[in-house]
C-alpha cells in the first residue's frame, strides 16, 4: 500500500510594504526536527534593484537571534544559514476542557510567544536545494542542536515549490481592482 500526501501550496502574503518593497510569502509547512516542531516558508523582498529569497523558520520553541541552519544536500554539501532577524510575536493559545470521571479541569486560553527566523536564500543556493536536494537539517539554538535527516527530500521539494510559486507571481503580478473601476 501506498501513501500519497498532497499539500496545497500557495501564496498567504501579497503586498507592498511602507518603505515600497513588494512582499511576497508562500504558506507554511511544519516539521518535526528533534521533538520540536518548526514551520517553514519561502519570503521575498523585490524593490527596483533587488530581489532578496529568505527562508523564514517559525517556532513557539525560542529562536535567538544567534541560530544557525546547517543543510546537508544529496551530494554531501553542506550549507550555511546564519539568522538575518528574529522576531517575537505574539499569538493567542486557544483554551480547552478535560474531563476525568466527574472532574474537569479548563485552562483558558493565554498569549505565547511565536518565534519568527529569517535566513538568506540565494537563487545560487535554491537552484543547488533543486540539484542535490536536502538530506539533513541542523537547526543551532545556541544551547542545543536540532537534527532531522530526511528520506525522500521533503523539505528541499517543498522550499523548490515554493520558490516556483513566488516566480509565478512575481512573472504575473495580481492586477488590483481601483476604487474606480466598475463603479
Amino acid at each position: 500500500m501506498q501513501a500519497i500526501s498532497v499539500y496545497a501550496q500557495k501564496v498567504s502574503v501579497d503586498q507592498i510594504e511602507s518603505d515600497g518593497r513588494h512582499q511576497i510569502m508562500t504558506t507554511s509547512k511544519v516539521f518535526s526536527i528533534d521533538g520540536t516542531k518548526y514551520s517553514f516558508c519561502m519570503k521575498i523582498f523585490e524593490d527596483a534593484y533587488y530581489t532578496d529569497w529568505c527562508l523564514l523558520i517559525s517556532s513557539f520553541y525560542n529562536i535567538p537571534s544567534s541560530t544557525e541552519v546547517l543543510l546537508k544536500l544529496g551530494n554531501g554539501d553542506l550549507m550555511y544559514l546564519p539568522c538575518n532577524n528574529v522576531h517575537v510575536g505574539k499569538v493567542t493559545m486557544p483554551g480547552y476542557g478535560i474531563t476525568i470521571g466527574s472532574i474537569t479541569s479548563i485552562s483558558p486560553s493565554r498569549e505565547v510567544d511565536y518565534y519568527s527566523s529569517i535566513y538568506e536564500l540565494s537563487p545560487e543556493k535554491i537552484d543547488k536545494i533543486a540539484e542535490y536536494g536536502i538530506k539533513k537539517i541542523r537547526i543551532s539554538t545556541g544551547t542545543k542542536y536540532c537534527d532531522k535527516e530526511f528520506s525522500g527530500n521533503p523539505l528541499g521539494k517543498f522550499l523548490v515549490k515554493c520558490r516556483k510559486i513566488i516566480q509565478e507571481r512575481l512573472d504575473a503580478p495580481l492586477k488590483k481592482k481601483s476604487l474606480f473601476d466598475d463603479f
